[in-house]
């Protein structure tokens, strides 16, 4: 009998390394952006074991939401299609583009 609580599949989403969290802290502080860590996610039957969240200081919604994957970071806007990045690093410059 398999056991509920183990997955049958590994999660889409796995968690960010610790110094990407801290660098994408201080790029949401520098910013004025909110970010939201969100653990234990599932969506469209998707698991994601960390999926972060940004916001501005004027909005109540998300502007992106960010998480991660073996191959790279996924950066999904509210409006928009998703975009891949290989690293945490590309996708902030390409996020930079926007808020500057």
């Amino acid at each position: 009998m398999p056991n509920p609580l183990i997955p049958s599949h590994p999660p889409t989403g796995i968690a960010f390394e610790l110094p990407d969290l801290i660098m994408l802290r201080g790029w949401a502080n520098q910013h004025r952006i909110h970010m939201q860590i969100e653990l234990d996610n599932c969506v469209d039957g998707e698991e994601y074991e960390e999926i972060l969240a940004f916001k501005t200081q004027c909005s109540i919604l998300y502007r992106w939401i960010m998480w991660r994957t073996v191959h790279g970071v996924t950066v999904q806007p509210l409006i928009g299609k998703p975009r891949f990045f290989t690293s945490v690093a590309d996708a902030m410059e390409a996020m930079t583009l926007v808020v500057s």
